[in-house]
């Protein structure tokens, strides 16, 4: 098959797939992305630019401080449609920003919530920003035919490579997100992309006016459209200047100096060509931005509504870089959906390939010419082209550009959180040529390279976003498998739950499913609310969303219908294992804050490991429980006051039934003088829940009475049946004692 055939497939793959992220992936999950919409659509009603208020349009934020090119040609796309509704219809999620940037939060990683507005077909406002999504789709197509275009000037004897740039980028899972979304940063990336061609075809042609002037459009565009046009500004320049030294070079080698006129020629070349044009089209913007927010670029304006100058160090920025790179390839939603980590490894192999075989060109050449710094220079050149001679090539030269928006950005990040790989974007040209060459230098890495990254954007569309924002499913009853409730709340009855995790350990993470249904459709959406409790009541976990994670308010539920409502929780770490942890649930709204909460089930949390077993048993009782060691907080107390007893409990078989500790301050054969009978661990593990090979300590009370008389009084511990009050046989060596009962010690009264 032919190179051209071979790129109109993979173009049309990265439409088909681009497409498909922005179907799948609700409105407005990816980031800024409604305010972005919005800040277009205030343009098309109102016919005129935001502006940034000291109280500033939340459903703007900073957009509206924006290069406003993107939102004019969004405006103008999406102008005859009605979007007067869109404010009132989006329902941003009241707990969506727990989520934003945790990729461990189990619930409210959605930042709206999602109605039968949204569904097809699409009208009104949805119909909008689907459209402006796919204006972002078709930017991303001609910033791969930049790639293509930049590829064939680099190497214009070979196919491959290009195809090879090209599709590394059309399957990437960040540049197919990012392109599924409404946001400018897809403008600007196709403007520099298509910069840097005209860089590169202006250093392979003798330069003229007309194509001076349609880079001095392109930047100019660059520039209206984000910041980052600022920086291509100043490095089409410099790669301009250095393209007319090049092409003096051949004077300068035979000893003939370079004139003025040389440097003046490029100057005014460099000034009515490029520089003009960008004044002509951005100046206004600059011009407006310092007479309505004192900063020339507005970038003051970011920095406040997202909370002020952090005053980061250097140090610190580099520290984020795991994030950057990451999000580099791919991290979905709010900065909340991470790919499997197969999928980033994927991506790390291919990162270090290519760098490997860059390392490989290079010595390959070091090898043919026996001087490295002479063989990367002349072999540098013919990287560029078979023509090219110059000292410096265009690979050097994009690799400069990409070193650019780096700095521009880690600048940026000491003033505010920018860690996002998307944001290195307007660099895609020297990162997929780059590593295009190095992965040319390994042995079917031309295809296998294509297809391993086809096979993670496809995964990250099918596995990550469209089952993080997956409504609960509705079932015809409640399954056998669940527990009856029938818990009324208003117009909801909880029908059952059923828990599939038993037991759980700090840290991790439990899941139980609700099975809800609707009498009737309730006019505020109420929010769920379950916590797990503890010993002593202590949250061991708290979750607080509409019902389906944040995703399915009960408001848009069908009538009649059992919604399936299953619930992930993660444990605190700080967690006081074991215990026999209380799952509470309750319905509150506006008007009903302080709602009851109802128990609907527990969960086993235990210990991540148990104590080594002990050597000395000093009884066992019930055939179940042995008891390994006691300790008594004193020998010597006065009436009134209170002794701790400290149990030591080794399970070998388990009870399967509640019991509770005896503890008597009593003569032998006599009634007790003081009791601190309690279940063991106060109630919260109770017995039924023990399993063998489980070892504990417990602790237990025991009041001594007023008016006791001085003296020495035996201890003694055992066990009972807490329905029968039936004492538990207890054994000693292997004897069972008359009274099924351990003495522990003595205490003794003394009345001061």
């Amino acid at each position: 098959m032919s190179s051209r055939r071979w790129l109109m497939l993979i173009l049309s793959l990265y439409l088909l797939i681009t497409v498909a992220y922005g179907v799948l992936n609700p409105l407005f999950e990816a980031p800024d992305e409604h305010w972005h919409f919005f800040t277009a659509v205030y343009i098309a009603e109102n016919q005129t630019l935001p502006v940034v208020e000291e109280e500033y349009d939340t459903w703007l934020s900073q957009e509206a401080a924006q290069p406003p090119l993107y939102y004019i040609l969004s405006a103008g796309l999406i102008a005859p449609l009605d979007t007067s509704t869109a404010r009132e219809e989006v329902w941003l999620n009241p707990f969506g920003t727990q989520g934003i940037g945790n990729a461990a939060a189990l619930v409210n990683k959605n930042q709206m919530v999602h109605t039968a507005v949204e569904q097809w077909p699409w009208q009104e406002y949805v119909l909008a920003a689907h459209i402006l999504r796919i204006f972002s789709t078709f930017l991303g197509l001609g910033t791969l035919l930049a790639i293509n275009g930049c590829a064939r000037l680099l190497w214009p004897q070979n196919d491959r490579l290009p195809l090879l740039a090209v599709a590394i980028v059309a399957f990437l899972p960040q540049f197919n997100f990012l392109h599924a979304a409404i946001s400018n940063d897809t403008l600007v990336i196709f403007l520099c992309s298509v910069a840097l061609w005209q860089l590169l075809w202006l250093w392979q042609h003798e330069p003229d006016t007309k194509r001076l002037l349609l880079l001095g459009i392109t930047i100019g565009l660059a520039v209206l459209s984000k910041n980052a046009g600022v920086l291509l500004l100043i490095f089409a320049v410099g790669f301009l200047a250095l393209n007319h030294l090049k092409e003096k070079s051949a004077d300068f080698a035979d000893g003939r100096r370079l004139s003025f006129s040389t440097f003046a020629t490029w100057g005014w070349q460099t000034a009515v060509y490029i520089i003009l044009p960008v004044l002509l089209i951005a100046g206004w913007l600059w011009w407006r931005n310092w007479q309505l927010y004192g900063d020339w670029t507005a970038t003051n304006q970011f920095i406040r509504i997202a909370g002020g100058d952090r005053d980061f160090t250097l140090w610190q920025v580099l520290g984020e870089s795991g994030g950057l790179w990451r999000s580099l390839f791919g991290v979905f939603g709010w900065f909340n959906l991470l790919a499997p980590t197969w999928a980033y490894m994927v991506w790390y192999i291919l990162a270090g390939l290519g760098i490997l075989g860059l390392f490989r060109i290079i010595g390959d050449w070091r090898l043919e010419t026996g001087d490295f710094s002479q063989s990367l220079i002349s072999n540098l050149q013919s990287f560029g082209s078979a023509q090219d001679k110059s000292l410096i090539s265009p690979p050097l030269l994009l690799f400069g550009w990409l070193l650019a928006v780096y700095a521009g950005l880690l600048l940026f990040m000491l003033q505010t959180p920018a860690a996002q790989g998307r944001l290195l974007f307007p660099a895609i040209v020297p990162l997929a040529l780059g590593l295009a060459a190095g992965l040319h230098r390994w042995r079917w890495f031309d295809w296998l390279a294509p297809a391993a990254a086809l096979v993670t954007t496809i995964f990250c569309l099918w596995g990550v976003i469209r089952p993080a924002y997956a409504l609960p499913p509705l079932v015809d009853s409640l399954p056998t498998t669940a527990t009856p409730l029938n818990l009324r709340f208003d117009e909801l009855t909880l029908l059952g739950i059923e828990i599939e995790t038993e037991t759980a350990v700090p840290n991790e993470t439990i899941t139980f499913t609700l099975y809800w249904q609707a009498d009737a459709v309730p006019e505020i959406a109420p929010e769920l609310v379950v916590d797990v409790l503890g010993r002593r009541l202590e949250p061991l976990a708290n979750s607080h969303s509409y019902h389906g994670r944040g995703l399915y308010p009960a408001t848009e539920w069908p009538t009649g219908a059992i919604v399936a409502d299953q619930i992930e929780m993660r444990l605190t770490d700080e967690a006081d294992p074991p215990v026999l942890a209380q799952l509470f649930v309750r319905l509150v709204d506006e008007t009903s804050q302080e709602a009851p909460s109802v128990a609907v089930g527990e969960v086993v949390v235990l210990p991540t490991s148990w104590p080594e077993p002990a050597n000395e048993i000093l009884a066992e009782i019930g055939g179940a429980v042995q008891v390994s060691g006691v300790t008594v907080s004193t020998r010597q107390t006065q009436p009134g006051e209170t002794i701790t007893v400290n149990v030591s409990w080794q399970i070998i078989a388990s009870p399967q039934a509640e019991w509770t500790t005896l503890l008597h301050l009593a003569q032998p054969g006599e009634p007790p003088l003081a009791t601190g009978d309690s279940p063991p661990l106060a109630g919260d593990y109770p017995t039924r829940v023990w399993v063998a090979g489980q070892r504990f300590s417990d602790a237990y009370q025991l009041m001594v009475p007023e008016g006791l008389a001085n003296g020495r009084y035996p201890l003694w511990l055992g066990m009972y049946n807490s329905n029968t009050i039936e004492r538990l046989p207890l054994t000693t060596d292997g004897e069972r004692q008359p009274t099924d009962l351990l003495q522990i010690g003595w205490l003794e009264i003394v009345d001061p």
